[in-house]
């Protein structure tokens, strides 16, 4: 767990934290953080280490935006064989890893992007958001199977968008996480079930719809049947026209370590953090400002969920670990390699096989050092140590493989 001096400093502000009142906590969250192809690939080696220690069959949720909602929508695949009484997940490689890597392997930004110039999308509002889902269908087939049919045996699985008309947490909930069919929605608009046309390709696109890339996913609220919700001072058509008119952005805008939906119900919190890390720098275009300025905005919010996080650990209100992708592990990659990893584009176009090889690697080591460190009573299997891909095992590989990694291209890479 990455500590922080001031956590019990800041303890009067984390009543946040607290359980719902009529509730006690329970069960074991993960949560997944945005971060594009890079972000999905680091937890990919993480969760390969909680399943080699028989964490990943005892989740009851995952929670994840954007990058992160990839990879946990891939563990809601119903072939997963979740063994009773804890254990091995059967079927990972198969059924997660493989498509992972097949996934990354493929630029599927720039054909989405793209899809908004064809003149019978000129006037679709979200017609690249709605391209970049059909871009997902086809890589992973059965994401075109409707979100309220996906019951699974493994755990509840929450993808989180930005929802802009309130500036809140939206969230798309699977059957495992509200029975029967699921629930989409937020606190200020309402609930209700997902209708038949909603799939899983379209959640978790629209959990990665970055702007300025993608403008935001449009839903009508009033046909879904939302319902509930908690209005504040806008009038009835203002309040008729966010309703008609549900905007869905990144989820990684609002909360990028998708803690929101999980943090008060569960009595054990591990995060993985493979987004942004911030450094300082200067940007020549304008793109590149708007991408700074929404990471300034993004980090801030970020920074003072983590101090929450780490300031119910350290009192007691709740147990967990996080793990990052800037983390030194000893033995592992040096603080240069390491920075190298850490400047990794952000995007969704081709990612070579080096590069997957040395994300995978690195979120496999950096994971197993933190639960080792703060939560070694939640390992039901004393696996040896084996990471994945030998063949990047040398920081000066791994070196040659990221010099160019961080670069991001117009039409990206292929």
């Amino acid at each position: 767990m990455k500590t922080d001096d001031s956590a019990t400093a800041i303890g009067a502000q984390t009543e946040g934290l607290d359980a719902e009142p009529g509730t006690r906590r329970q069960g074991i969250a993960l949560c997944l953080s945005g971060g594009g192809y890079r972000a999905a690939l680091f937890h990919l080696g993480a969760l390969r280490r909680l399943n080699e220690l028989g964490i990943l069959a005892q989740l009851t949720t995952i929670s994840a935006v954007s990058g992160g909602s990839i990879v946990a929508n891939l563990m809601a695949d119903p072939r997963l064989d979740f063994p009773d009484g804890g254990g091995v997940v059967g079927g990972f490689d198969e059924h997660v890893a493989r498509p992972l890597g097949t996934l990354t392997a493929r630029n599927i930004r720039t054909p989405a992007l793209l899809a908004k110039l064809k003149p019978w999308h000129w006037l679709s509002r979200d017609a690249a958001v709605r391209a970049l889902a059909g871009e997902f269908a086809d890589a992973i087939e059965w994401w075109g199977k409707p979100l309220r049919d996906n019951s699974v045996a493994g755990p509840a699985v929450i993808t989180g968008a930005t929802e802009i008309g309130y500036g809140v947490n939206w969230v798309f909930e699977d059957p495992t996480a509200h029975r029967p069919h699921g629930r989409i929605g937020d606190y200020r608009v309402g609930y209700a079930a997902p209708p038949a046309s909603l799939r899983m390709a379209d959640i978790v696109a629209a959990s990665c719809a970055l702007p300025p890339w993608f403008a935001p996913m449009v839903l009508d609220g009033v046909q879904i049947g939302l319902k509930g919700g908690h209005r504040g001072l806008e009038s009835d058509e203002e309040r008729h026209q966010i309703l008609r008119t549900i905007r869905l952005t990144d989820g990684g805008i609002y909360d990028n370590l998708a803690l929101e939906p999980v943090w008060k119900s569960h009595r054990t919190v591990l995060a993985s953090d493979g987004g942004g890390v911030f450094r300082a720098r200067t940007e020549r275009t304008l793109v590149g400002r708007l991408l700074r300025i929404l990471g300034i905005a993004t980090g801030g919010g970020q920074s003072v969920r983590s101090r929450w996080l780490h300031a119910g650990y350290a009192q007691g209100r709740l147990t967990g670990t996080t793990w990052a992708l800037d983390a030194l592990v000893e033995g592992h990659y040096p603080r240069e390699t390491t920075e190298r990893i850490n400047a990794i584009r952000t995007d969704l176009d081709s990612f070579t096989t080096g590069e997957q090889h040395v994300l995978e690697r690195h979120g496999y080591l950096v994971a197993d050092a933190a639960i080792r460190a703060h939560v070694p009573e939640l390992v039901t299997i004393d696996a040896p140590l084996a990471p994945p891909h030998p063949d990047v095992a040398d920081a000066a590989v791994a070196d040659r493989i990221l010099e160019d990694s961080a670069k991001r291209y117009l039409l990206g890479r292929r």
